[in-house]
């Protein structure tokens, strides 16, 4: 007969040294999620899945904004979307308002992340002024973004810093299920293990070298395109019941109109001047935007002014050199373009803000940042640099013409002649020229030749006209000034 083992029972106060399973179980859990985030935290400081930031211009944007602002205050911040970093120069915009003038916009983003983006600006160094270009304004539900514009959110809450404003802006911005990729590269981009290796290998690399700050200054322009609409495409808007861009189908929804409020509110309550823009399409390409014009008026209801160069259009100024070669729905502005808005937005600047924006074209500091930039010498004199200089000052031309200043300017191997004339109705055609007889020595022979100057339409300081020579070899070096002529 078999023995029968019994299992002995556990003494009183004997302790079990085994956990239950799912103690074990959830233990096991949290170790390893500690471990996965503990990697994730890694890679993302080690910026092993970061994109290619070579043309990341918004976080460009963003570090240059915190660098400057450490020792320079910014007089005026502008917000918005591509049309806004394609369609003003902020250089020509800083220049001839003697401020300083900051663009932090980004590509495809919306009124919404646009509120944040202003937010974040005004607490890292408050501006006298902020333009907010309303283009952001369309149909748009933050939750439910299509994968390019979603991308291009992740991109803007990417490049901005604060951690406070990032926090409070996540839920708001993105739907749960994008939490973790708004915040870690690594996640949103792990696929790099499988399609782009060599990124890793470029950030693993780029992860031992310290960034520099910018080597020059930069304000935020973004040069994109550079040449105008062709006569090709001209031709194409005048097929019959051709629509390039509706507006009738981008109405803004109610969220972007609540952000609108929301950012209207935010400058009331920081003190800060605020201006909304609207920068043009060329005016064939826009239908129907007097619903949209009659639907964010009503929000901003003189709440802050609204400079409209859509409608009413300037057909003069706003020509088809000012705007990008295309009929697709979304067009931009060109270079040229750029510096008639920003012209016109610093003329309206001055005339509806005169005392808000202060002119520091007088103080050493500013000169020292400016100095030389896109737009200086258009709108300032030269200083004793011993390159730049003045060859004609306060002259009257016999017709009553003033001559404020007549300067060489040398220009990346290159040089040029700027004629500065005091702003009469007679010279408002963008067809006058001027013709300057000069004196020169060319291979030590001294020649009298006559240099043609043509009116910049684009550049319209306040009290003055632009006249410009055509680039020359700065190895011309010219001796005196015989005459002027405007004709």
């Amino acid at each position: 007969m078999r023995k029968k083992h019994t299992i002995p029972s556990k003494k009183q106060g004997e302790i079990d040294n085994k956990p239950p399973t799912h103690r074990r179980f959830i233990l096991k859990f949290v170790l390893f999620s500690s471990i996965v985030a503990l990697v994730i935290f890694y890679t993302d400081v080690k910026g092993y899945f970061n994109p290619d930031y070579t043309n990341d211009h918004t976080r460009r944007k963003w570090n240059a904004y915190y660098e400057f602002t450490k020792k320079n205050p910014v007089d005026v911040v502008l917000v918005g979307n591509s049309h806004l970093y394609t369609g003003v120069s902020p250089e020509h915009l800083s220049n001839t308002l003697g401020a300083n003038c900051f663009i932090l916009a980004s590509p495809g983003t919306t009124m919404t992340d646009t509120y944040y983006s202003l937010k974040e600006a005004i607490k890292v160094r408050k501006p006298k002024l902020a333009v907010v270009e309303t283009f952001t304004l369309n149909d748009y539900d933050s939750h439910d973004l299509a994968p390019g514009t979603l991308s291009e959110q992740f991109k803007s809450f990417s490049a901005r810093k604060d951690l406070y404003i990032k926090l409070t802006s996540t839920p708001v911005l993105f739907s749960s299920d994008h939490y973790t990729a708004a915040w870690s590269n690594t996640i949103r981009n792990h696929s790099f293990i499988f399609t782009d290796t060599a990124q890793i290998r470029r950030n693993r690399t780029l992860s031992n070298i310290k960034a520099l700050p910018e080597s020059s200054l930069y304000l935020g322009r973004f040069i994109r395109f550079t040449s105008g609409i062709e006569d090709s495409t001209l031709v194409k808007y005048e097929r019959e019941g051709f629509k390039a861009y509706e507006y009738s189908k981008h109405m803004p929804s109610e969220e972007a109109l609540l952000f609108l409020r929301k950012t209207i509110q935010l400058c009331k309550e920081n003190d800060v001047k605020l201006v909304f823009l609207t920068l043009p399409m060329y005016y064939k390409h826009v239908h129907d935007y007097v619903g949209f014009k009659d639907i964010v008026g009503q929000i901003i209801d003189g709440d802050a002014p609204w400079i409209d160069m859509q409608l009413p259009y300037d057909t003069l100024a706003f020509n088809p050199e000012c705007f990008e070669n295309t009929v697709a729905e979304n067009q931009h502005m060109t270079y040229y373009g750029s510096l008639v808005a920003a012209y016109k937005l610093a003329g309206y600047i001055q005339q509806v803000f005169p005392a808000a924006v202060p002119d520091r074209s007088k103080d050493n500091r500013w000169k020292q940042l400016f100095y030389g930039s896109d737009g200086y010498f258009e709108n300032h004199s030269p200083e004793s640099d011993g390159v730049s200089k003045v060859l004609l000052s306060n002259s009257n031309l016999e017709n009553g013409t003033k001559i404020k200043e007549l300067i060489y300017v040398p220009s990346q191997g290159a040089a040029r002649l700027l004629l500065k004339v005091e702003r009469q109705d007679s010279l408002a055609s963008t067809a006058i020229k001027a013709l300057v007889s000069l004196e020169v020595e060319v291979d030590n022979k001294t020649l009298n030749i006559p240099m043609e100057l043509i009116q910049s339409p684009a550049i319209q300081p306040a009290g003055h006209s632009v006249f410009m020579s055509e680039y020359f070899d700065p190895r011309v070096v010219i001796t005196r000034v015989n005459g002027v002529i405007i004709k």
